[in-house]
């Protein structure tokens, strides 16, 4: 066997690779995905360096994401961060600016035979290779608004923006990646490109076997989300208020920008008199997170027009059956759009809340879903990222 793989190893062609992101050191989805295929790029053979505008803080990595692949080489522009300052308008524009320029020189100059642009929501151009979650060009015909700027700012910016990416897209479109077929329907609509679906990592395994041994609480609804407008918690309390059988856990991620949305929140739960079937919980820790989600018998996702939606999978993983907007990548792709095969999806609070009501009352339907949905999570385990990262690579390099 030892001789086989020796073999099989010999045929691959080993190359020099940037991985590029603007930076590590605001942990999120786009990121995890960042790490994970280096990962995948390193484990393969390939010699893989780190290209950001600042220098990583892998202290703040490994707490977000615990232990992780590091790269052969990092290759950044700032020793100091700047972006946890990207809600200024000046230094974004030179944050960014930098970022671009980067990817238009970075590859001649250290003769790096791939680069691969894991953020390609902002600049989706200049790279062999980009990864796009969600394209910001969509952002206003799709009523989205970037996490470094607000509604009324980016109506300013947007026009000077699109025509800049537009020239790029001219100069080098390189190959388009993205998370799910429902986001490559956008970027074939909106910037007139094919795309590749790789679906993004999720570690399925370690929902799934927490799973196995938890005791179910006979009402508990999960639901995972930052603390933020795009996420729409504000469905919560008004699913609460049509559902009769359901409590509601909130777990989401909060920073200084959370106050707004919690005081929403607050004043909703107040307002249609469901503070005892609701509770919110900020920053849980991750195992406490895993406990709660193992024994939820029921996941709502509340973001319609989502990317893609991993929560729905580690919930799916954990035995949850979820109940989704009818829109966005978990009803396209994560319940390929099969009403009542792996969950629900809703077009209103109302009807959310009888899909809740109905699996709470009749075990038997919720545990059959729930079975399939389990099954159906694997699809989205991060060893099928690694294997289908890898392959995608290796063949646009040849």
């Amino acid at each position: 066997m030892h001789g086989l793989y020796t073999v099989v190893q010999a045929k691959v062609k080993l190359m020099k690779i940037a991985v590029a992101h603007h930076s590590l050191n605001i942990p999120g989805g786009a990121e995890k995905l960042c790490l994970s295929v280096i990962a995948a790029l390193r484990r393969r053979g390939h010699e893989v360096s780190l290209m950001t505008v600042e220098k990583t803080d892998w202290s703040i990595v490994r707490r977000n994401f615990g232990s992780v692949t590091l790269p052969d080489n990092e290759d950044y522009f700032f020793a100091a961060r700047f972006s946890n300052r990207l809600n200024n308008v000046s230094i974004s524009a030179t944050y960014f600016s930098i970022y671009l320029l980067r990817l238009i020189l970075d590859k001649p100059l250290h003769n790096y035979d791939l680069v691969v642009n894991t953020f390609g929501d902002a600049i989706n151009s200049m790279a062999d290779i980009t990864y796009v979650h969600f394209p910001l060009r969509a952002a206003l015909k799709l009523s989205q608004v970037p996490a470094f700027t607000n509604r009324s700012m980016w109506r300013a910016l947007a026009p000077s923006y699109n025509s800049i990416m537009s020239v790029a897209d001219r100069i080098e479109g390189g190959n388009l990646l993205t998370n799910s077929r429902f986001v490559q329907g956008i970027i074939r609509k909106i910037l007139k490109r094919n795309s590749i679906v790789v679906y993004p990592p999720v570690d399925v395994g370690v929902f799934s076997s927490n799973s196995l041994e938890a005791v179910r609480d006979d009402s508990t609804v999960a639901i995972i989300a930052s603390y933020s407008p795009k996420r729409h918690l504000e469905q919560v309390p008004l699913v609460a208020k049509h559902s009769r059988k359901a409590r509601f856990i909130i777990m989401g991620k909060s920073d200084e920008y959370s106050e707004s949305t919690l005081t929403i929140l607050r004043q909703l739960i107040e307002k249609f008199h469901v503070k005892d079937r609701i509770t919110l919980m900020q920053n849980v820790p991750r195992k406490e997170f895993i406990d709660i989600l193992s024994k939820a018998k029921i996941y709502l996702h509340t973001m319609p027009m989502d990317h893609f939606g991993i929560s729905v999978v580690e919930a799916m993983a954990s035995g949850s059956v979820p109940v989704v907007p009818r829109s966005g990548g978990p009803w396209t792709d994560i319940l390929d759009k099969r009403q009542g095969a792996y969950g629900f999806s809703y077009s209103s609070p109302q009807e959310a809340a009888e899909y809740i009501d109905s699996l709470l009352t009749d075990e038997d339907l919720r545990g059959k879903i729930a079975l399939r949905a389990s099954q159906r999570a694997w699809r989205f385990d991060k060893a099928v990222f690694n294997d289908e990262i890898v392959r995608v690579v290796e063949k646009i390099a040849d």
